[in-house]
């Protein structure tokens, strides 16, 4: 497969296919069958109806198998189900993604079963977020997607690699019984990779620049695409990690 524009040489392949994703049509049919329960179904349905960017996101089966997992964790553990307003973009969609992951091994306790919090949910994991993190950023900068299990657990615990992130692959490169892993999706591995460089004080901008294929001088507000609160209490020192991230003003 190529991204949508790629020009590939016309003398490697005898057919191009475009794939369009989910139609209209298509994702309401789709949510038909995804949602048995009808009030659930029809929840989601008026939910999509009523935010085009998130319908929008939908027309990609993965993104949507996502959003709607998602949906369904949400509206089987928490008495407020509904998709946030704001979930419209891939980073948001694998935030959500992460929350639900870590929110199932977090024991609920009933009296706070309508209370849910995204940043708690966060901040008792980041030490967890930041390992996955590590391996994401050092597979990208090796140019290394499938990881042994030995090199996985330098920076995460056997529990951990089961949380949902990586998924146990079969290692065709050696004799060992031991399992290789990788991560759910590349898109994936990326997000990983970005939140490291967000939560490393040590990365400087020639780094982060190294990610980038053009950089843009102008002066934005970083401070609101990086409202990540639960990030800066990462390090047990109290020190701000956005402090000395020179990228970051």
């Amino acid at each position: 497969t190529a991204r949508t524009g790629t020009e590939i040489d016309k003398n490697v392949i005898r057919k191009k296919v475009y794939l369009r994703g989910f139609s209209t049509s298509n994702l309401k049919e789709y949510t038909r069958m995804f949602f048995k329960d009808e009030a659930c179904r029809t929840l989601a349905l008026n939910q999509l109806e009523a935010n085009p960017n998130l319908c929008g996101l939908c027309s990609v089966p993965l993104f949507c198998w996502i959003i709607f997992k998602c949906f369904d964790h949400f509206h089987s553990t928490f008495d407020s189900h509904e998709l946030p307003d704001i979930t419209v973009t891939l980073t948001d969609i694998f935030l959500l993604m992460t929350e639900v992951h870590l929110n199932r091994t977090q024991k609920t306790n009933l009296l706070k079963k309508n209370m849910r919090s995204q940043v708690e949910t966060y901040r008792s994991s980041k030490n967890i977020l930041f390992s996955l993190s590590k391996i994401a950023h050092r597979g990208m900068q090796k140019s290394l997607f499938v990881f042994d299990q030995d090199e996985a657990l330098v920076d995460l615990s056997e529990p951990d690699l089961h949380l949902g992130f990586l998924r146990a692959v079969p290692d065709y490169g050696t004799c060992s019984n031991q399992s290789s892993y990788e991560f759910l999706h590349l898109t994936l591995q990326s997000f990983f990779t970005a939140l490291f460089l967000i939560m490393e004080e040590k990365v400087g901008t020639k780094e982060l620049l190294h990610f980038f294929a053009e950089c843009s001088t102008q002066e934005t507000s970083l401070s609101n695409c990086f409202s990540i609160t639960w990030l800066k209490n990462r390090h047990s020192t109290g020190e701000d990690p956005f402090r000395n991230c020179e990228h970051f003003h």
